[in-house]
């Protein structure tokens, strides 16, 4: 039963070296490289604003106001925390 089963691992190690040399004979013999397709940039054709819709605007947008700040998010507190400062809690509003 000992030999059986080291000529089945024998058969299996052998069939599967015959078949790597196969594939690797086979990926040998057709190496042709063709180079990638040349990319090329789409273009979008231009459209005026009649066939889309889209309204001209002739007179000039008003300024826009300066971003405000984010409000609600207390930093020096945070610093604070960070230094290991203890800042005493809010009072609590009834």
């Amino acid at each position: 039963m000992r030999i059986l089963r080291s000529l089945v691992l024998a058969g299996t190690v052998g069939l599967s070296t015959l078949v790597t040399g196969f594939v690797a004979a086979d990926r040998l013999a057709h190496t042709t490289f063709r180079a990638p397709p040349a990319t090329t940039v789409a273009k979008a054709p231009a459209t005026e604003p009649e066939t889309t819709g889209t309204v001209v605007q002739t007179a000039e947008a008003p300024a826009a106001k300066p971003a405000r700040a984010m409000g609600g998010f207390d930093t020096e507190r945070l610093n604070a925390l960070m230094r290991g400062e203890m800042p005493p809690a809010p009072t609590r509003k009834r």
